[in-house]
Formats: structure tokens, sequence, C-alpha cells
């Protein structure tokens, strides 16, 4: 009897056209017309910023125009407008989140109770937050004016104040009222945002405190802020990178006066650009704004990651 002949299986290349290298090729073209789109609005102003920092470029002096290097940056170590910007810029951010959390995490364990009106009282809340900076900002400024100003003749008649109060055109209150202002706007963002995460936390776990004799103290230190640590990190962070870039109610409000009181870096740069038409400076106060940032996100991500690991 003949032997039988053996059959070797022989493993075949990997064809590219696999299911596998499809499924991958998909996936990378649906990310290309979002990688256009972010290079385009995001990646191109930013190398055009750079590149313009290195120039001398305003406008109103064409003859001007030329190369200078770190020019525009060792100008921007010497300009004490800068520094003092930027030491409002901080003021302006500090003291703006850290009220707009406050306030946010206040409203958000009040909105959490359950009581008559809780529907309407929570969609009233988010108005601040939908109307427009712009408005926001020219309606405050009526409300500040020293002549016919609300908040100057409520203080009247409650006998607080006795004579009228310029807000706006005091370098000792012009920043604290700007302040208030972006509090009021900023309020709701925290509240919806705390209260989205204290309707995540599972109502087993204060049942279980209770019946253990936990107060409320306890109940809030040991349950509700740590299972609100993440969303409390991302929402504060978003919130001061947003509000150190955010310039339109100084803008509107103040102009950064009285005396650069107001002025932060963000209006210094549109000063700069549209005022001045020096465009090669306000390039460059973009930059350091960005790098800021920049160095601002990488400790945030750190900082998450490790909050994140420890909830």
């Amino acid at each position: 009897m003949a032997p039988s002949d053996a059959t070797v299986a022989v493993a075949l290349p990997r064809s590219f056209s696999s299911r596998r290298a499809r499924e991958r090729m998909t996936g990378y073209l649906y990310l290309v017309p979002v990688a256009i789109a972010l290079g385009g609005t995001i990646v191109v102003p930013i190398l055009k910023a750079m590149h313009m920092s290195l120039f001398n470029y305003v406008l109103i002096k064409p003859q001007e125009y030329g190369f200078v290097g770190l020019g525009n940056y060792t100008r921007l170590l010497r300009d004490e407008t800068f520094w003092l910007t930027l030491w409002n810029s901080f003021v302006w951010v500090f003291g703006s989140v850290s009220l707009q959390f406050l306030g946010g995490f206040a409203a958000a364990l009040l909105l959490h109770q359950s009581f008559r009106g809780r529907a309407f009282v929570r969609t009233v809340t988010l108005l601040p937050w939908i109307v427009p900076g712009v408005v926001v900002a020219l309606v405050w400024e009526w409300l500040y004016q020293p002549n016919y100003g609300v908040i100057n003749d409520v203080l009247l008649r409650a006998g607080v104040l006795r004579d009228r109060v310029a807000w706006l055109s005091d370098p000792g209150l012009a920043m604290p009222a700007v302040i208030a202002t972006n509090v009021w706007r900023g309020v709701p963002f925290f509240a919806i945002m705390l209260l989205a995460g204290l309707q995540a936390i599972p109502e087993d776990l204060y049942e279980a405190a209770r019946v253990d004799g936990a107060p409320v103290t306890r109940r809030f230190w040991h349950i509700t802020l740590p299972l609100l640590r993440p969303i409390i990190i991302v929402a504060t962070a978003t919130r001061v990178i947003w509000t150190f870039n955010y310039a339109d109610l100084i803008f509107v409000m103040t102009g950064g006066g009285p005396a650069n009181a107001t002025q932060i870096t963000s209006t210094y740069t549109l000063l700069m650009a549209y005022a001045n038409l020096d465009f090669g400076y306000a390039a460059t106060l973009s930059v350091v704004l960005l790098v800021i940032m920049l160095v601002f996100t990488v400790l945030y991500l750190r900082v998450t990651r490790g909050i994140e690991s420890v909830t």
C-alpha cells in the first residue's frame, strides 16, 4: 500500500486588504476631515502668529517692516504694562473662577433638593450663561452707571451709600466690579456641571451613611466631595482657560481702564493689534499666552491623572 501524500499547511501572507486593515484605514479616513479642520483653524494660525512675532509688523509704519528675531520678546520683557496685565490676568482668573465655583456649588446643592418648581428654577439658573457676553457687559455697564445706574440707586435708598460711586471709573473698584459681573455670568456653568455630578451619585451611599449615624458634614466630606472631584477638576480647569482668554466683558465695560486697572493680557493683545495696529507685538503676546496655557494644561493633566486614579 502506497503511503499517502502528506499535506503541509503553509501560512499565507496577510493581505493588506484584510478586514482589520480595512477597518483601520476607514477609521483614519474618518479622521482626515477633523485633522484638516483643526490644522486650518488652530495649527496654521498658531504657526502664523509665531512667524509674525519675529517681525516688526506695524501697519501704519510699513517702511519699518522687517525681521527682528527675538526683538519683540525682548521688548515684552521690558514692557511694564505687560507685567501689569499679567498680574491683572491672574487676579481676574482667580477671583472669577473661585467665586464662580463657590456660587455654582451652592446653587447645585440647592437645585439638587426636591421642591415645587424645581424645573423652572433650573431653567432660570441657565439664563446668565445663555445671554451673549457682549450683552451681559452692556447691561452691567448700565447697572454700574454712577448717575442713573440701578446699583447706586438701590444702595442709596438702602442707606449703604451716601454718595454715588463711579464703579467702573475708580481704579480700586473697577476690577472687583468686572469680576462680579463675570461671576454672575459664570455661576450657572459650575451649577449645571456639579448638579449633573450630584445626580450621578448613588443614593444608596447616603442611605448607608445615615444608617451608620454619619452627620451631614461627614456625608459631604466623605461621599459628595470625593465623587465630585473629577468633575470639579475638569470644570475648574476648563473655566480657568476660558476666563484667561476671555476679553469681551472687560473690553466692552472698561476697555482695560481706568489707568490699566482692568487691563488683562487678552485685552492688551487686542489693543496692540486693533488700536495700535502693531501686529508683530500682538502676535508675541498671543504666543506668550499660548505658552502659559500649555504649561497650565500640562500641570492640569498631571493633577487630573493622579486624582482620577485615587478616586
